[in-house]
C-alpha cells in the first residue's frame, strides 16, 4: 500500500497531538478521567482546514489486569456524561480474561466537571448549528475506532487484542451500529436495552404501538386493579383538559398526545380533580403540563425499575408507585403519585408544582437525560418512536395514533430525513431482522420491566451457538441493568442478574476462543459499507 507524504506542518500537528494524548495516560491503573484528543469531523479532508480541527474527548482506561494478548473491553458512554468505569459490568469481568477496560465520554456530552466538547458548543446555550455539524454516527462510531485503534497502539502487548464493544440504551443501538459497520475493528458487541426497529414519527410505523402495550402489560402483571385505576384517573384528567370552559383557540400536539394547551380555562378540571392540590402559583401553565407529566412518569418509572436511588427518589420506583396507587381513594390521589414522584417532593402533601423543574423535563420527556445533545440525537439519529398509545392500552389513553408523533422537542432541529418511513431507518442504520441474523458475535440484553424490549428485540435464528447473534430477555430487570458493575448492584440481591453477568461473560469468553464450542461463523459477517475513519495518530506513525 503506498502512502502519500504529508506536509511537514501537518506532521508537526499530528505529532503534538499524539504526545499530547499519550502525556496524559498518566495513570492506567487507576480511573483517573483523562483527555484524548479526538478529530472533530473525521470524514473532512485530512489536509483541509476543517479537517484539522480538535476536541478534547474525555475517558478512562485500566490497565491493572491486562495481559499480553487480552482482550480490550470497551464502554461507549452515551445520554449522560462520564460514566465511571467502575460502575460497568466490564470491569468485573477484567481480572479473569486478562483484559484492559476503557470508557469513552460521548461527544457533546458531559457532567458538572466538564464534558466532551467541541469547539464553540456551550451545553447551556447549545446551538443547533454546531451540533448539526458533526454530531453525526459515522463520527461517533469514527470516535470509538480512533480511541480504541490508539489504545492497540501505546498499550505494550495489545498490538493484536480483540475489541468487544459495550453499550447501554442508545450506546447499546451504538454497539450493534459499530459491530455491523466497523466489524474488523470491533471482533464482538454487548448491546444492552438498545431501540433497534421502531423509528421516526410516521404512524405508517407498525410497531409504534409496541413499547407503550409492553408497559400496560408489565402493570397489569403486577396489579390489574392499580392499572385499572391508573388507566381512569388519566382518562378522567384527559377529559377534563379537552373540555374546558371556554373555546379553544389552538391544539398542539404533546410527546403524550394532542391535548387543548391555548384558550379556555381549567375550571373543570379544578372541580373535576379538586384534591389533586396544585400549587397557584402553576395554575397558569395549565393543566396539560402535569397530564404529559403523569404520563411520562409512568413510562418511565416501569423503565427505570432500579433497586437504587435514580430517576426517582425511592428504590424500585414502579412497586412503590402501584402501592400508592392501590392505596390512593380518589382519582386525584392517583394522579398525585407520579407527579410527587417526578417532582421529587420531599412532603407527600405538598401542592403539585408545575414550575418544578423535574416536572418540566418529565412533561417534555427528558427523564432519560436533560443535556441538549440528547435531545438533537431524538430528532435525527435516535428518534425512537416508544410513546404512542393504542386505544387498546391498558394503562394509558389513547395517544398519538393518527399523523406524527412528536418525537423531537426542537423542531428546528429536526434532521432533513426526520419524517421519513421507520423501514428507511431500518435499511440506514442495517438494522433489519435478516441482517442482524447473519451477524456474529452480538449479544442483545433486554429487561423485562423495560418498554425498550417491545422495540429492541429482532427475530434471530433459535440456535445454541454462542457466536451467533442473539437476543435474551431478562425477566424482573430494569433498562440496561444488566450493564452495571457488582460495585452497583452486588451479587445475591437478583438471581436472575447474577445469572445474565455470567451469560455475558460466557459469550465473550467464547467469541476470544477461551469457550467449548467451535467458531464454526467466525469471520462470516460481510459489511454493509465500511468508511475509513481518519486517524490523528497514524500520521505520526507514517514517519
Amino acid at each position: 500500500m503506498t502512502m502519500r507524504r504529508m506536509p511537514a506542518m501537518i506532521l508537526k500537528v499530528a505529532a503534538l497531538l499524539a504526545a499530547t494524548a499519550a502525556a496524559r495516560q498518566t495513570n492506567t491503573s487507576g480511573f483517573a478521567t483523562q483527555d484524548f484528543v479526538q478529530k472533530v469531523n473525521h470524514t473532512a479532508a485530512a489536509g483541509s482546514g476543517p479537517g484539522l480541527a480538535t476536541f478534547r474527548q474525555r475517558y478512562q482506561l485500566s490497565t491493572q489486569h491486562f495481559r499480553v494478548g487480552g482482550p480490550i473491553l470497551f464502554v461507549q458512554a452515551a445520554e449522560a456524561g462520564m460514566t465511571p468505569l467502575n460502575a460497568s459490568v466490564f470491569a468485573d469481568y477484567a481480572p479473569g480474561l486478562g483484559a484492559a477496560v476503557a470508557v469513552l465520554e460521548h461527544r457533546f456530552f458531559g457532567d458538572v466537571g466538564g464534558g466532551s466538547y467541541p469547539p464553540s458548543y456551550y451545553p447551556l446555550n447549545a446551538s443547533g448549528a454546531i451540533l448539526a455539524a458533526s454530531l453525526t454516527l459515522d463520527n461517533v462510531l469514527c470516535d470509538a475506532v480512533n480511541f480504541v485503534t490508539w489504545i492497540k497502539r501505546t498499550v505494550p502487548g495489545a498490538a493484536d487484542s480483540r475489541v468487544i464493544y459495550g453499550g447501554s440504551s442508545y450506546g447499546g443501538f451504538l454497539a450493534v451500529s459499530a459491530r455491523m459497520q466497523y466489524h474488523e475493528t470491533f471482533y464482538g458487541a454487548i448491546a444492552s436495552s438498545p431501540a433497534l426497529n421502531s423509528f421516526g414519527p410516521l404512524d405508517t410505523n407498525r410497531y409504534r404501538f409496541d413499547a407503550t402495550r409492553w408497559a400496560g402489560d408489565v402493570y397489569d402483571s403486577i396489579s390489574a386493579d392499580a392499572t385499572s385505576k391508573i388507566k381512569s384517573a388519566m382518562l378522567q384528567f384527559k377529559k377534563c383538559i379537552q373540555s374546558r370552559t371556554e373555546a379553544p383557540t389552538a391544539i398542539t400536539k404533546h410527546v403524550t398526545g394532542t391535548l387543548i394547551t391555548r384558550g379556555g380555562v381549567d375550571n373543570n378540571c379544578d372541580q373535576a380533580l379538586p384534591d389533586l392540590n396544585v400549587c397557584k402559583n402553576s395554575t397558569g401553565l395549565g393543566y396539560h403540563r402535569l397530564y404529559n407529566a403523569a404520563a411520562n412518569t409512568y413510562l418511565a418509572v416501569a423503565k427505570f425499575n432500579y433497586p437504587w436511588v435514580d430517576k426517582y427518589p425511592t428504590t424500585y420506583p414502579l412497586n412503590n408507585l402501584i402501592n400508592q396507587t392501590l392505596a390512593a381513594r380518589t382519582a386525584s390521589q392517583v394522579l398525585r403519585v407520579p407527579l410527587l414522584a417526578a417532582s421529587w417532593a420531599a412532603n407527600a402533601s405538598a401542592c403539585i408544582d408545575g414550575l418544578n423543574p423535574n416536572i418540566s423535563r418529565a412533561s417534555r420527556n427528558r427523564v432519560e437525560s436533560a443535556q441538549p445533545a440528547w435531545a438533537f440525537l431524538n430528532c435525527g439519529l435516535y428518534a425512537v418512536n416508544d410513546v404512542s398509545v393504542g386505544d387498546a392500552n391498558k394503562l394509558l389513553p389513547e395517544a398519538q395514533t393518527r399523523g406524527a408523533a412528536d418525537l423531537c422537542a426542537e423542531a428546528g432541529w429536526r434532521a432533513a430525513d426526520y419524517g421519513r418511513a421507520n423501514e428507511y431507518f431500518l435499511q440506514k442504520y442495517a438494522l433489519t431482522s435478516d441482517l442482524l441474523d447473519a451477524t456474529d458475535r452480538l449479544l442483545v440484553v433486554q429487561g423485562g420491566y423495560d418498554r425498550t424490549a417491545a422495540v429492541g428485540s429482532p427475530v434471530l435464528s433459535v440456535t445454541p451457538m454462542l457466536n451467533h447473534s442473539r437476543v435474551i430477555l431478562v425477566d424482573g430487570a430494569a433498562h440496561a441493568e444488566d450493564a452495571v458493575s457488582e460495585a452497583v448492584e452486588p451479587r445475591g440481591q437478583k438471581p436472575q442478574l447474577d445469572q445474565i453477568r455470567d451469560i455475558k461473560l460466557e459469550h465473550i469468553r467464547e467469541w476470544l476462543g477461551y469457550g467449548n464450542q467451535t467458531d464454526s461463523v467466525a469471520a462470516n459477517v460481510v459489511p454493509l459499507r465500511h468508511m475509513a475513519c481518519s486517524l490523528l495518530f497514524t500520521l505520526l506513525i507514517l514517519t
